[in-house]
């Protein structure tokens, strides 16, 4: 199968390129994250690298032209990835996560369409949510997100694509992962530092739903070969955690006693409950990494300090 990753040099487009390119021809789009050398350290071979901007529309134009604008498959990660950076720079994520995402449907037309979208979307609700409620969030970062789902429900109505399934994703952890994550933030104090004291940004009460980044890559395998399409999804574990909680465990699992501290406020208040019931039913997607497991496996990841993690 040939498969346009858009987004590759993240955190999850990394762990997508060693965990699809056995088995797929990939295109990976990428603005940053030194992806050539990625691909080399790895000998990844059935994977294409190709550096710019997706609101560089010459550069889709020439990538489109290349590789041919109709593949079988894109998984869509691209956009701003930062909740709080969409608060002071709104605009900024704007461009990055809704015009990049309209420029790349201009000069690409795949036959299925793997948009990740965040579970921001339910920004504003509190308790259990599903894709049939109504949306008014209130996050430009969700915003955006809200957003993309309904231009590429237009796209497949104009017959730009062939299909989509959009995943509302909920998060996940692992190497690779950007060091403003409290997953690494955790694992370097616990383990690396030995400290004993650390501070939440809110009251801690907020849920966070704690996906292995291995479970994540493992389910879009299966989302690439399924049926099912034109479907919307919430993408989770579906057993979340209060913020206190998850240092509380990352603690635990790294026998650190640990003093908690408090202090401001958090752009993003998750109050919300998905279900990983649809995906289960769907695609037969089951979490299998416990959250004490993937903070080891990190753990062993950051300990390496390098880049070779299996």
């Amino acid at each position: 199968m040939r498969v346009v990753i858009t987004g590759a040099g993240g955190f999850i487009g990394k762990n997508l390129l060693l965990g699809l390119s056995g088995d797929h021809q990939l295109l990976a789009l990428a603005r940053g994250g030194k992806v050539p050398d990625f691909i080399a350290r790895h000998s990844l071979e059935s994977v294409t690298v190709r550096e710019g901007d997706l609101n560089d529309e010459r550069f889709l134009e020439e990538a489109a032209g290349e590789w041919g604008e109709e593949p079988d498959a894109v998984i869509y990660l691209a956009g701003n990835g930062d909740p709080a950076y969409s608060v002071t720079h709104p605009r900024d994520d704007l461009r990055d996560t809704v015009r990049g995402f309209l420029s790349f449907g201009r000069y690409f037309h795949p036959r299925r369409l793997i948009y990740f979208s965040s579970g921001a979307v339910y920004d504003g609700i509190s308790g259990p949510v599903s894709p049939s409620f109504r949306l008014d969030p209130r996050l430009p970062y969700a915003i955006g997100k809200l957003a993309c789902e309904q231009y590429l429900k237009f796209f497949q109505r104009s017959g730009s694509i062939g299909n989509y399934i959009i995943l509302r994703f909920f998060g996940a952890y692992g190497p690779y992962e950007p060091p403003r994550k409290i997953y690494t933030k955790l694992v370097r104090s616990f383990l690396l530092e030995k400290k004993r004291e650390f501070t939440i940004r809110g009251d801690g009460k907020n849920l966070i739903d704690a996906m292995f980044v291995d479970d994540t890559v493992r389910a879009l395998e299966l989302v690439l070969k399924a049926d099912a399409a034109n479907r919307v999804v919430d993408f989770c574990v579906g057993k979340p955690f209060t913020i206190r909680e998850l240092v509380e465990e990352a603690a635990r699992v790294f026998e650190v006693p640990v003093e908690i501290n408090f202090t401001g406020e958090v752009p993003e208040y998750i109050d919300f409950r998905p279900s990983p019931e649809e995906m289960k039913e769907l695609f037969g997607f089951t979490p299998r990494v416990p959250l004490a497991e993937g903070l080891k496996k990190l753990g062993e990841f950051l300990r390496k300090g390098d880049e070779k993690f299996n």
